[in-house]
């Protein structure tokens, strides 16, 4: 299942909407709420192994689909190319 599908269905569980525009602001449109947001967080970290710091929690990465899997992946590059560096200094 690709990064996208999981995220949507995920909220689609969250959030028992279907259908939503990926695009679209998924608080402004009342598909989620501000108390989604630490759920959404730990589904992210525990499906994706990555971890999410306060200063990536912004409107920018969770207020749409394409946000989320916008921040998943360059989070996965950034632990991608951490740990080839950290490989190529042992």
């Amino acid at each position: 299942m690709s990064i996208r599908d999981s995220i949507v269905v995920y909220i689609e569980e969250i959030s028992s909407e279907r259908g939503f525009d990926p695009a679209s602001n998924l608080f402004e449109s009342g598909v989620l709420t501000s108390l989604d947001v630490l759920s959404l967080v730990a589904f992210i970290e525990e499906t994706f192994g990555l971890e999410i710091t306060g200063d990536e929690i912004d409107m920018a990465s969770f207020g749409t689909v394409d946000g989320l899997v916008n921040l998943v992946t360059t989070l996965q590059a950034n632990d991608a190319q951490s740990a080839v560096a950290a490989r190529s200094h042992a």
